[in-house]
């Protein structure tokens, strides 16, 4: 009798166990998919010309400038953003540049972000910014004056996971 009750203990106990794992791992995963949508972490800009590091500031989101494939002017100097309207701020080096702002999460949609400011240091132009987030990897930012009519819209692809291959056999 002491045998048969310490083996339906022992099931009790490994039911148990296996539940609470089940519930471990449902819970990862409907937290991963919630933060799924998310524009953190670092972009290819421009086709590749630049890398954005995309992070949270306060409620909002924000990304820098972190790497360039061209860093260098034709002087061969670090390149600054001289086209900036303030020349007081024509001094500062792209590389580290703040160049989205205020983005925050649009009402109706997870994957959407409105509010922001999109900077162009090559002319110097702040433009109002929305993006939106297609899949884990695309994500599409349209920058515009007044109305989004009157704007453009680049892709900027998540760094790591385009598949580069050589031409050469």
């Amino acid at each position: 009798m002491k045998i048969l009750v310490l083996a339906l203990r022992c099931d009790r106990l490994r039911l148990r166990t296996l539940f609470i794992a089940a519930c471990g791992i449902g819970l990862t995963f409907i937290a991963s998919k919630a933060f799924a949508a998310s524009p953190v972490g670092l972009w290819y800009a421009e086709g590749g010309a630049a890398e954005v590091q995309v992070f949270p500031c306060a409620d909002e989101f924000c990304g820098k400038v972190v790497w360039l494939h061209s860093p260098l002017g034709e002087d061969g100097c670090e390149l600054h953003d001289d086209k900036n309207p303030d020349s007081a701020l024509r001094n500062r080096a792209i590389i580290g540049l703040l160049v989205l702002t205020g983005l925050k999460p649009a009402d109706d949609d997870q994957a959407a972000w409105s509010g922001g400011s999109i900077y162009d240091p090559t002319s110097g132009h702040t433009y109002s910014c929305i993006a939106r987030l297609e899949g884990d990897n695309r994500l599409f930012l349209r920058g515009y004056f007044g109305i989004q009519l009157l704007g453009r819209t680049t892709t900027w692809t998540r760094v790591g996971t385009t598949q580069c291959h050589s031409l050469v056999p």
